[in-house]
């Protein structure tokens, strides 16, 4: 359950945050992705620590690409980036349009 709980965590508040960060290039779009599905990295040793992935959207909400940018601890970068493919989004728009974007998503583990 302790498990459950801590992914659960993790998704609320990279969900949340999401709604809050400015995204990387923001002057690029009139409205901004929001996260259609989302799925909770894992974190099976009950590390502490907070990583923060640069997420690559496509103008169909696709995940098409993800890197860490910053991170307290390599052993959580994988498991990040492994969940983040399997996001989907409402893309970000511009003019009315549907566009590809990059925004900056934090995740933080507590174990």
């Amino acid at each position: 359950m302790t498990i459950l709980k801590t992914a659960l965590r993790s998704l609320l508040l990279a969900a949340f945050v999401l709604t809050l960060l400015p995204a990387i290039h923001a002057a690029d779009w009139d409205e901004q992705p929001s996260v259609k599905k989302s799925v909770a990295p894992d974190n099976p040793n009950k590390l502490d620590g907070m990583v923060m992935a640069t997420i690559n959207i496509d103008e169909k909400g696709f995940v098409v690409g993800a890197e860490i940018s910053k991170s307290t601890d390599t052993a959580l970068e994988a498991p990040v980036l492994d969940a983040v493919k399997k996001w989907r989004f409402n893309p970000a728009k511009k003019g009315g349009d549907a566009i590809a974007c990059k925004i900056n998503v934090p995740f933080k583990f507590k174990g």
